[in-house]
């Protein structure tokens, strides 16, 4: 048995009260585009090593009396997946059916993880896509995996990193409540702010959606030249997190005009900064809570600014470490009660979005089974409440950011309207003359 970490069993009490209303698994896609279909044999067998190097890939998680700790139980050492499609030039759509279809499921035994390929129906391109459950993996362990999938059958991996981590070490209630309470106090204070999100008004939530927005070279160019001028390479987190607020904040005050909504960030912020540290599985984040009220949303430099101010106090007032402890505290609480705190004191919410930026993806690797890599985004799923997530990745130069709704979250003007903010604040077009 394999310890979960504490970032595991939040992502465990999500997937439990998205299963509880409906909503399925908390599953996500990487998709890699590469210049051509790689041999069948050599995705096979490359297959085939990572299953047998990894048992977690076929494990299941559990929590365990008295203790109520959840651990992951390994599986037989069998090879991962390997599935392969008929051509497509569509690739958004078979992603979407993946998703919906696959058998993966953290609660029994059986593969954490299936690798499909689809060649492009036009020109020679292969699209590989890696199914994956977010209680298993984050994108560093993705970004981990991949240069584990691209490690010869027989060699060891290149990395130096280990393959699982440690749980932050439990704290016992006595110390737990006083070193948690600062964030606790922090909580408190939202409800004064009318927090919202773009959860379903009525109804249960729907099937998970998504859409792929792509930039070329030239258009990342210029958002990137943007950023700089507006808000600098220092800010590039609050600046990407701002965009996806202003874009949230859009469709919620449509719905909603007055009062002015604010907007309370989830931003996972990586508990291991040294990223020789960080493992191919678990989640080893905390989410900082940091809220934007409307009127700083009225431009992305002043948001921004604002965010980071905000950032800067979340650190100078040692919420990271409280934050640490209250999930440590929850570390043992039944899945079904870990969420209450955060809804009862947001009256039904968690956060008004889901947001990441993972930067260049993949980070290292250039080429895959003997092909190059030419473009690779996230497809993260998302739960309701919030019902929405905002995502930017990087690769090649080109800039994706990925959408994720729930249906009965969005119709299509609120969808155009988010997919517009986010254009208009990220790209107007190039320069007339």
């Amino acid at each position: 048995m394999i310890p979960a970490t504490i970032s595991d069993c939040f992502l465990l009490a999500l997937e439990t009260q998205m299963r509880r209303t409906g909503q399925g698994r908390h599953l996500a896609a990487s998709v890699l585009v590469l210049d051509a279909p790689p041999d069948r044999a050599t995705i096979t067998a490359a297959a085939t090593a990572l299953g047998r190097r990894h048992p977690l890939l076929h494990a299941h998680i559990r929590r365990h009396f008295p203790t109520l700790l959840a651990h992951w139980h390994p599986g037989p050492c069998a090879a991962v997946p390997v599935i392969w499609h008929e051509a497509t030039d569509d690739i958004d759509a078979l992603t979407s059916r993946l998703l919906e279809s696959s058998g993966i499921d953290i609660f029994r035994p059986g593969p954490n993880l299936e690798i499909h390929l689809a060649p492009a129906a036009s020109g020679n391109a292969c699209h590989l896509i890696l199914l994956w459950p977010h209680a298993l993996f984050d994108a560093v362990g993705i970004d981990l995996l991949i240069d584990e999938l691209a490690t010869a059958p027989g060699e060891a991996p290149a990395r130096s990193q280990p393959s699982t981590g440690d749980s932050a070490a439990a704290l016992p209630a006595s110390a737990a409540w006083p070193a948690a309470k600062p964030i606790l106090e922090e909580m408190r204070g939202f409800p004064a702010h009318p927090v919202r999100s773009l959860r379903q008004s009525s109804g249960p939530a729907g099937a998970a959606r998504f859409k792929v927005i792509r930039f070329d070279p030239a258009a990342t160019a210029r958002i990137r030249d943007r950023m700089a001028a507006t808000a600098g390479e220092l800010l590039l987190l609050p600046y990407f997190a701002t965009l996806a607020a202003r874009a949230a904040h859009a469709v919620i005050r449509r719905r909603q005009p007055s009062p002015d909504p604010a907007i309370l960030l989830s931003i996972p912020v990586q508990r291991f900064p040294d990223p020789s540290r960080r493992p191919l599985f678990h989640n080893h984040m905390t989410p900082w809570s940091l809220l934007l009220e409307g009127g700083e949303l009225a431009d992305p430099s002043g948001g921004s600014k604002a965010l980071y101010r905000k950032y800067a106090s979340f650190m100078r007032r040692k919420l990271p470490a409280a934050m640490d402890a209250l999930m440590a505290l929850m570390h043992r609480c039944p899945s079904w009660l870990y969420l209450k705190p955060s809804t009862h004191y947001l009256k039904g919410e968690l956060c008004s979005l889901y947001h990441s930026h993972t930067g260049n993806f993949p980070s290292r690797a250039r080429v895959l089974l003997g092909k190059s890599i030419t473009a690779a985004w996230h497809v993260p799923t998302v739960s309701s409440p919030p019902g929405i997530g905002i995502f930017f990745s990087e690769s090649g130069g080109q800039l994706h950011t990925t959408i994720s709704w729930r249906e009965n979250t969005l119709d299509a003007a609120e969808l155009g309207i988010l997919e517009s903010t986010l254009r208009a604040d990220l790209d107007p077009g190039p320069p007339t003359s």
